[in-house]
């Protein structure tokens, strides 16, 4: 390198701009008032803003589920053992509870719960009555401490004419809503969560809404929805062959009875009767009965079983964190938001003070 290169002209270091310190704290001092006063307003605008949202209560519920996890040759019982005796392995291979708790968030956010939700009834403590949810959130929602903006009634009555559905060819299980149970449906689905430990299968439900005890309530409310979703689950197929199992018992019995009565009445017709033809019949009609016994006798034995079966397929919850009354809100942090705006208003009144100091001419005639 040469030596030119270690020296600076003079018209670059007359180019060259320098900071100094005291230059900037006697800007910000003789515009001290100018700051203060865009700093006071940042923070009041802040103020107001958080006045303008509604505080806000979590109610929180935790449940250990059960996981059941289980072999399913031994559901197969005597049969696995026959079949070991005819030289058949039915194998013991594992089956694993398909309702894991890794999708019960899911079920709380699916529209069919959503839906039942919103019909729910809970109690409002401001309003000192019971107010189904779709009512509380959509028709008379909860009011913030100042409303700058107006609310969104006036566009959800603008859906008055519903949309005309063929009567015949759809699926009975379409879902078919308006804008206010549309509105209803996204307004909660923010409001209710879960979320899954997946160390330990723990569930832990949350609720949030305007109101501490209309949030326990409903919370309440998701619980069960939650336990009798799950447990519809695992024992439908048992149900299902319980009533099953339930027609076939009747009709067996009433096929045991007949048969019992026509070989009563048959007894009697031909009390005196020593011809082998009516010995014959009688056997037969003895058989009729012994057959219709046997299979009301064994339709009756795997009934008490799917009984069992069902109980034992029912799922079991612990609560390990009952649902609570919040007695502090969770939302919003007002003194936060009104110390954010503080600052954002003290980083634009500096940066207005630096404009008004700084000589863009020269910095510009400089380049």
């Amino acid at each position: 390198m040469t030596k030119e290169n270690f020296h600076e002209s003079p018209i670059e270091k007359e180019e060259e701009i320098s900071i100094n310190v005291a230059e900037i704290f006697q800007a910000i001092k003789s515009h001290f008032i100018l700051i203060l006063a865009i700093s006071v307003t940042f923070a009041a605008l802040g103020a107001v803003y958080s006045l303008t949202i509604p505080n806000e209560y979590v109610s929180t519920v935790k449940l250990l589920p059960e996981i059941d996890s289980k072999s399913a040759g031994s559901n197969l019982g005597g049969l696995k053992s026959l079949a070991g005796l005819a030289g058949v392995d039915l194998g013991s291979g594992s089956g694993v509870d398909v309702v894991r708790p890794e999708i019960y968030p899911s079920v709380l956010q699916s529209t069919p719960f959503l839906q039942e939700a919103l019909k729910s009834n809970i109690y409002v403590q401001k309003r000192k009555k019971w107010l189904s949810v779709y009512d509380y959130l959509i028709t008379s929602p909860e009011l913030p401490p100042i409303q700058l903006f107006g609310a969104k009634s006036d566009e959800l009555k603008k859906d008055e004419n519903p949309t005309i559905l063929p009567k015949e060819g759809l699926s009975p299980e379409l879902i078919k809503l308006n804008k206010k149970e549309l509105a209803g449906i996204i307004n909660l689905k923010k409001r209710i969560s879960a979320e899954t430990d997946k160390k330990n299968g723990m569930v832990t439900i949350s609720v949030k809404l305007t109101d501490p005890v209309a949030a326990a309530t409903l919370i309440s409310f998701t619980q069960n929805y939650l336990t009798k979703y799950v447990t519809n689950y695992r024992t439908e197929k048992a149900r299902k062959e319980l009533n099953f199992l339930q027609d076939r018992h009747e009709e067996s019995r009433k096929t045991y009875d007949n048969a019992l009565s026509r070989l009563s009445a048959y007894k009697d017709q031909h009390r005196n009767t020593f011809l082998q033809v009516a010995k014959d019949q009688e056997k037969k009609m003895q058989y009729e009965v012994d057959l219709a016994f046997n299979i009301y006798s064994s339709i009756s034995t795997q009934m008490a079983d799917a009984a069992v079966k069902i109980q034992r397929e029912t799922p079991v919850f612990k609560v390990l964190e009952p649902a609570q009354i919040s007695l502090e809100k969770s939302e919003p942090k007002r003194s936060i938001i009104t110390i954010g705006f503080l600052f954002f208003g003290l980083f634009i009144s500096l940066v207005i003070v630096f404009f008004k100091t700084i000589n863009l001419k020269q910095v510009l005639s400089s380049k």
